[in-house]
């Protein structure tokens, strides 16, 4: 920051008996003009500012400035005690713990000319400040009224070029206000503005000063004002310089443009810590390093030839050599616009990064530049488009993609730039939709309770006319970065103190004041009328199941644990384990079968599609692999005990697996009307089977299999009773579910006839 952009502030404090005046029970005015001063000065240090602060003291038992004569009652009692400079720790320090309230009344007209004398000393007429201002905190107490100090105040002010700022107490209207009786006064003895109302000479003094501020273009401020402005730090302001690119589009249009930050994630130098040694500065810190392998030998790498850089590849890592191969894409600096899309296509969660940034055209290429670009802003604003931008920052950084958003007001006409992912950032989440399902559709009054709720928390809108919106982001200061700044102002003062509560900080008491402003009675009633239409039920854990009841059905005696845990009715837990899962299942897998193939099948019902029909004829397929193989995995179990018993656990395990296959795929397919394609696998299924029973080690497990769960569940061919479409009558499907040894004969006699035909086909391919 150059002089010539730098300010000199000088500020002139009342020290007087005056100000011990209680503001509250533990507050005086003193104390709230040091907690102001302290923080003016940590502003400027957070900030890194090279602005400079003077202060100055009247109503002191000193006096030490150069307008004092050594024996005039004029400037007396007034000291500077800090000429303008730079502020540092020693300033706070002093501001905290070397003021003290004295004995005797000072001038506030001599404490402002002994500021404004500042200024203009010999020492201070090289310094050049783009502003000047001189703050005033008094109580209005001590003022003399003299029209010749007044008269030398205004022509100071106007000739140096000086803004006057007062902060008091007191406001201006309370000059207006007429003393209440006593009884009122001491029952509002805990305002702001303190147990002691204003005397006739406040009143005058506050009016006089207050001429004097609008003569220098000043303003006179509250405690309570200006506590509000000056109680959160603010990080090192920068001014944005701007970065210029070439705006193409095509080959053959270009623009010079500008593009600067308008909107960033504040991240304070504050935060970068740095190591030292704490009990003694002048001791040199130095970090040693070493190198050593990971092998059993724990060599020492002292040599940096020694290491090469590596890239980890899975388990393994690969060395690369910087010098002959770049990893980093080669680019070159660029702004150039792909196209436009419908402002619809661009949601707002795409947006990304942690800045937006403001285009405009380049102001040193002429009015014909500034023509183009607000020519093309406005056609993007009229049709409602964005543009997709191609952005290289320089030739050493990485391409990114980002948005064009066209904003036309009045007084503006730009671009603002946004960050757009590309698709590896994306994270694709896709929930289940609960609309769909009639248990979780809301009815009319819930529906209305829910926009009720949201126009109570509402922070946009406003109660009365003249108030401000309730949240403004302009006011609105991060509550984590206050804390840090607080807690290291108090560290490097007083190290030994403990730091203070957060519950009082303004920025802690602005949130809360807005969240106390929603949290009213009538969002209150509105809660608890959501309480009574949405009602909160106890989801019942499912026993885990041991292998004594693991196929026995759990015995519930409450009705309505019943209904929560029935397969009709599943409860919220089940939908939404579900809901995440579905989205992962692409084909039907060994681990759930039956649960991959439903969820399948539920989208291919619910997408009501033209090809539903070849799509869940492909599901099925894969399921009937499932089937066999799990049938056959059966046989296998069976086949590695010598006369396994019929009802041993592991084939009953995998046998009841591959029949809960046939089921869910024949209750799919009289769902959807399919019914051919169940009823010719499960023809081919038995005839595999007549197969397998003729194995005499497995016939038992084979016939068993097909007796316990088919015949007994009596789930056979779908019928023309089911489904009007299926050619087989109730009397075939009764007959298909007999016994296997029934049909061995006859299966045999349709084997070997299927098997001649094939030869046949065979035989005729062949020729």
């Amino acid at each position: 920051m150059s002089k010539n952009e730098t300010e000199g502030l000088v500020l002139v404090l009342d020290v007087g008996e005056t100000m011990s005046t209680k503001i509250n029970r533990t507050t005086t005015y003193l104390q709230s003009c040091v907690d102001i001063i302290q923080m003016i000065v940590q502003r400027k240090m957070f900030q890194s500012s090279k602005d400079e602060i003077g202060l100055t003291l009247f109503g002191c038992d000193q006096t030490d400035n150069e307008l004092w004569d050594g024996s005039s009652d004029d400037f007396r009692h007034v000291s500077l005690v800090r000429c303008l400079s730079i502020v540092d720790w020693e300033m706070l320090d002093y501001v905290q713990n070397k003021i003290a309230v004295s004995n005797i009344r000072g001038d506030v007209l001599d404490g402002i000319l002994v500021a404004l004398n500042h200024f203009a000393d010999d020492q201070n007429k090289k310094k050049t400040f783009k502003e000047k201002r001189v703050i005033v905190l008094t109580d209005f107490s001590s003022c003399s009224n003299d029209d010749f100090k007044l008269k030398e105040i205004g022509k100071n002010l106007a000739r140096q070029s000086i803004r006057l700022d007062v902060i008091s107490p007191f406001s201006e209207d309370d000059a207006n206000k007429e003393e209440k009786p006593n009884s009122e006064t001491n029952s509002n003895s805990d305002d702001h503005h303190g147990s002691k109302q204003m005397t006739i000479a406040q009143k005058e003094a506050l009016n006089l000063l207050n001429n004097l501020c609008e003569q220098a273009e000043g303003c006179l401020f509250s405690f309570d004002e200006t506590l509000s402005l000056l109680s959160t730090y603010q990080a090192r302001t920068i001014k944005s310089s701007g970065t210029k690119y070439q705006m193409t589009i095509g080959e053959k249009f270009s623009l010079p443009i500008v593009s600067m930050i308008k909107c960033k994630e504040s991240k304070p130098e504050i935060f970068r810590f740095k190591k030292v040694f704490a009990k003694d500065e002048n001791v040199e810190l130095k970090t040693d390093r070493a190198r050593f392998t990971k092998d059993d030998e724990q060599r020492d790498l002292n040599d940096k030839t020694d290491t090469v850089d590596a890239f980890k590849y899975g388990s393994t890592y690969v060395p690369i050599d910087s010098d002959t191969v770049s990893l980093k894409l080669e680019v070159e600096k660029c702004f150039n616009i792909l196209g436009f899309t419908k402002s619809e296509n661009v949601h707002k969660h795409y947006f990304s990064g942690d800045s937006v940034n403001q285009i405009m055209p380049d102001p040193s290429s002429g009015p014909q530049v500034e023509e183009a670009f607000v020519n093309m802003v406005r056609a993007m604003f009229e049709e409602n488009v964005f543009g997709i931008v191609r952005k290289v920052f320089n030739s050493r950084s990485s391409p990114e993609m980002g948005c064009l958003i066209p904003y036309v007001t009045k007084e503006t006409t730009c671009l603002f730039y946004l960050s757009l992912p590309f698709d590896d950032d994306l994270k694709k989440i896709t929930l289940e939709n609960f609309s769909i399902m009639k248990k979780f559709k809301p009815n009319d009054k819930q529906l209305s309770l829910v926009d009720d709720l949201i126009d109570s928390l509402d922070l946009s809108r406003k109660i009365d006319q003249d108030e401000e919106e309730l949240y403004d982001p302009h006011t609105t200061f991060n509550p984590y970065i206050q804390r840090m700044f607080q807690s290291i102002a108090l560290r490097a003062t007083n190290p030994s103190d403990e730091l203070p509560s957060f519950d009082e900080h303004i920025t802690n008491t602005h949130l809360a004041k807005i969240g106390s402003r929603i949290r009213n009675n009538t969002t209150q009633n509105i809660l608890k009328r959501i309480q009574d239409e949405f009602p909160l039920r106890e989801l019942v854990k499912k026993a885990k199941k041991n292998e004594e009841n693991i196929f026995e059905k759990t015995k519930i005696e409450n009705k309505e644990e019943v209904e929560l845990i029935s397969m009709n009715d599943e409860n919220l837990t089940d939908i939404l384990e579900s809901g995440l899962e579905s989205n992962k299942v692409k084909k039907v897998g060994t681990v759930n079968p039956v649960g991959d193939f439903k969820i399948l099948a539920e989208k291919i019902v619910s997408s009501n599609s033209q090809e539903a029909k070849e799509e869940f004829e492909q599901i099925c397929m894969q399921i009937q692999e499932i089937i066999k193989d799990l049938f056959e995995e059966s046989l296998r179990q069976a086949n590695s005990f010598n006369d396994a018993d019929l009802n041993d656990m592991t084939v009953f395990s995998f046998q009841e697996k591959s029949f809960n296959c046939v089921k869910i795929m024949r209750q799919y397919s009289l769902k959807l009307n399919l019914h051919s394609e169940f009823n010719s696998f499960l023809k081919t299924f038995k005839i595999y089977l007549i197969n397998e029973s003729l194995k005499i080690k497995m016939a038992k497990y084979v016939e068993n299999f097909w007796q316990k769960f088919f015949i007994d569940n009596n789930l056979g061919l779908i019928n023309n009773l089911e489904c009007t479409d299926s050619e087989v009558s109730s009397d075939a499907a009764e007959k298909f579910l007999t016994s296997l040894n029934e049909n061995s004969n006859n299966s045999a006699k349709d084997i070997e006839e299927t098997k001649e035909k094939e030869e046949v086909e065979d035989l005729l391919d062949l020729m």
